[in-house]
């Protein structure tokens, strides 16, 4: 399983990021990757992301697992594994995600981009809800993907 971290510092305070994270349904206007994210039911919310000319869908259950922290695991879809959580510290806003795709002998790439598209969606949600996001860890995988222009 590949893990990716992504740290920032924002201006919102921890009690109300940690509100706005938890409207997923709002995530597609905010980041230019994220395709969809539809309630299915029974808590469950489908996610549709572009990935390399065509979409990664999977299913996902998130659950308030501490004040300031938001709990997501797959439970079905196009990865083999994918779970994590957002978090929110004093002004710094947290997102962590481990995965595993589902073609073993091509891991190495198609995982590395994987990620990188992850969190380059994580980073425009956390400037989209929180106002800039000062990157303070996981920023080298953001350099160097093509500029994908956040929705209007």
């Amino acid at each position: 399983m590949t893990t990716r971290v992504l740290k920032a510092t924002v201006a919102m305070p921890a009690a109300d990021l940690i509100e706005r994270l938890g409207d997923e349904l709002a995530f597609p206007a905010y980041a230019a990757d994220l395709v969809s994210v539809s309630d299915v039911g029974d808590g469950l919310r489908e996610w549709v992301l572009a990935f390399r000319g065509g979409t990664a869908t999977w299913v996902q259950r998130s659950r308030r697992a501490e004040p300031y922290r938001i709990e997501f695991e797959q439970v079905g879809g196009d990865f083999q594994h994918l779970k994590g959580a957002w978090t929110a510290t004093g002004r710094e806003a947290g997102y962590e995600v481990s995965y595993g795709t589902s073609v073993p002998h091509l891991a190495g790439a198609i995982d590395s981009a994987a990620g990188r598209v992850l969190i380059r969606t994580a980073h425009q949600i956390m400037s989209a809800v929180a106002g800039p996001a000062r990157v303070t860890a996981g920023g080298h995988l953001l350099r160097d993907l093509p500029a994908t222009p956040s929705p209007a």
